[in-house]
């Protein structure tokens, strides 16, 4: 996935929330992931930078 569609966003949706988190927070954090993507134009794909996000659980845990 490298242009942000509505085929690669639902993807990037579904990558997200099997991480644990709901369908809002998927969203925005796969929004996002394209943004920061588009910005730093270092090659590396959407699924990467979904890779690099936590799990629900971890970030739990690490904020408390």
């Amino acid at each position: 996935m490298i242009r942000r569609t509505l085929n690669n966003m639902e993807k990037a949706v579904q990558l997200i929330m099997a991480k644990g988190y709901d369908h809002t927070e998927a969203n925005e954090i796969a929004m996002q992931c394209f943004e920061d993507a588009e910005r730093a134009k270092n090659g590396m794909s959407i699924e990467w930078w979904i890779d690099q996000i936590a799990n629900k659980e971890e970030w739990v845990q690490n904020c408390k």
